[in-house]
């Protein structure tokens, strides 16, 4: 058996002061005179017993309780089979984790600081004549030395938080190192860490001949609620419209999270403020409005109170909010009155109309919409770039002349992954209801009323059921009808109409 601070030892020499007490235990008798003593010599011989059992008893605990509290401060323990050659001198490596992970707290601090005393309290454990090698995430080279105990405690106090993270193996590959060079010296091996899931990690290999131990640390239950992600309603932003911001908040905490504040700036401008309430391991969606944007690139942010876990309190993002949107009209050579209504009525969008021999194709990326009309043949070289326009993201609009080549609409819509007008129905059918809900009326209309008087359907292209498949069939009106199909996936818009 050895002890972990020996000294204390010395105060064993206590143990002769309850021994003192009992011997000297000096009590004065008072002497009270009596006619006849003989049967109190009797009770007196009995009294005598118990009180010498009693004493010695007593003596008994308290030498065993100054025993034990030495034995305490001493800190006994048997040492393992590492150290079976007492004498031995050895050599001992201590990784020390100091990643970003360690800055989490617990209830003795942060993990660095408690990883750090630990180290300090394995050098402690050993002779004063042993070697130690402090190592941490840097991987520096003034750690590729062995240090006496004094020197290793220096070091341990001037370790800082870095932003390298090496896997297990490299640790323990790094401490190897060092240690095969220490050939007659007994050799350990100590990692102190949180020990955070690492996808590459793979089956560590360590040598027989060294004995590793791995200390784990763990954080407190904290509680901590971050942004996990935002987004906007409204996929076109216009001046001074009013927009709706989707905050997405995922609690990692254990408990409830009472109304939690949470604001957003826009340009350094506070434009909305709420307060929630999240589940403990729940996400959930929350939806602040706010209004008053000026034309340009938006920077926003959004700032929640946790504490005291504060550096996922922020989360930045940006949109751009357009002047005028443009938009490019395509046609065979008429202009459709019916177009050039809607987007007369809307300074908000800028129309520009070409004929379909004289598109500029370099410039077609830069309108966000392309609308295609009355056009009975579609182009070979106008349907390839119309492809490559649609699959860079841009949205495009198609109504179908009432001569139209179906089999040259199916060929450029088959490519486009969505559905192609099959033929022509003429066939009178009322517009029984409108989905408001669709991305075509989303927030269209201002005031609805109960019993619209809504148009009839003359004629009509009828749509392939694959393209239904795919997405929702809606019905318009308008001053004449059309069917439309939303392909979202190719944010292709298909409408097919006839007079």
């Amino acid at each position: 058996m050895y002890f972990l601070y020996p000294a204390f030892l010395f105060a064993l020499l206590s143990l002769a002061i309850p021994v003192v007490i009992h011997l000297f235990n000096f009590r004065k008798y008072k002497k009270v005179y009596f006619s006849n003593v003989q049967f109190l010599k009797e009770v007196q011989e009995r009294q005598a017993s118990r009180r010498n059992l009693k004493e010695r008893l007593i003596l008994a605990a308290r030498l065993l309780t100054l025993l034990f509290l030495i034995l305490a401060f001493a800190r006994p323990y048997i040492p393992g089979a590492q150290n079976a050659n007492a004498g031995k001198q050895q050599v001992i490596s201590v990784f020390v984790d100091n990643s970003y992970s360690m800055e989490t707290l617990n209830r003795e601090g942060s993990l660095l600081d408690e990883a750090k005393r630990r180290a300090k309290e394995i050098a402690s454990a050993y002779n004063i004549n042993d070697r130690f090698q402090l190592l941490t995430q840097d991987f520096e080279g003034k750690h590729q030395r062995l240090l006496s105990r004094d020197e290793f405690n220096d070091a341990v106090d001037a370790v800082k938080v870095s932003s390298q993270s090496r896997s297990l193996q490299q640790v323990i590959s790094r401490q190897e190192n060092l240690l095969q060079n220490q050939p007659g010296a007994a050799r350990s091996v100590f990692i102190i860490s949180d020990f955070q899931k690492n996808r590459n990690d793979k089956p560590v290999k360590v040598d027989s001949n060294i004995t590793v131990n791995l200390v784990q640390l763990k954080a407190g239950n904290l509680p901590n609620v971050a942004v996990d992600s935002v987004w906007l309603l409204s996929a076109v932003h216009r001046p001074g419209e009013s927009e709706k911001l989707v905050v997405r908040l995922h609690n990692y905490a254990t408990e409830k999270e009472e109304k939690i504040p949470l604001k957003i700036l826009i340009n350094g401008e506070q434009k909305a403020l709420g307060s929630f309430s999240i589940n403990a391991r729940q996400v959930q969606n929350d939806t602040l409005s706010f209004s008053g944007l000026k034309p340009g690139w938006q920077s926003g942010e959004i700032k929640l109170q946790d504490n005291p876990v504060t550096f996922d309190n922020q989360f930045y993002f940006s949109f751009n909010v357009k002047q005028q949107m443009p938009v490019l009209l395509i046609d065979g050579g008429a202009p459709n009155p019916y177009l050039k209504a809607v987007f007369a009525s809307d300074a908000f969008f800028a129309a520009s109309r070409v004929t379909d021999g004289n598109v500029d194709y370099t410039a077609l990326n830069s309108y966000p919409i392309v609308i295609i009309s009355d056009i009975k043949t579609i182009a070979t070289g106008l349907a390839q770039q119309l492809r490559t326009y649609v699959t860079k993201g841009g949205t495009l609009v198609v109504f179908p002349s009432a001569d139209a080549d179906l089999a040259n609409y199916k060929s450029f819509l088959l490519a486009l992954n969505t559905g192609y007008p099959e033929k022509l129905i003429t066939q009178d059918v009322k517009v029984a209801s409108l989905n408001r809900q669709s991305p075509v009326f989303k927030n269209v209309f201002e005031s609805f009323p109960q019993n619209p008087d809504l148009p009839s359907v003359k004629k009509y292209y009828q749509l392939s059921k694959s393209g239904a498949k795919q997405e929702s069939l809606m019905k318009l009106a308008t001053g004449e009808a059309f069917w439309g199909v939303l392909e979202r996936k190719r944010k292709c818009l298909c409408m097919c109409r006839a007079p």
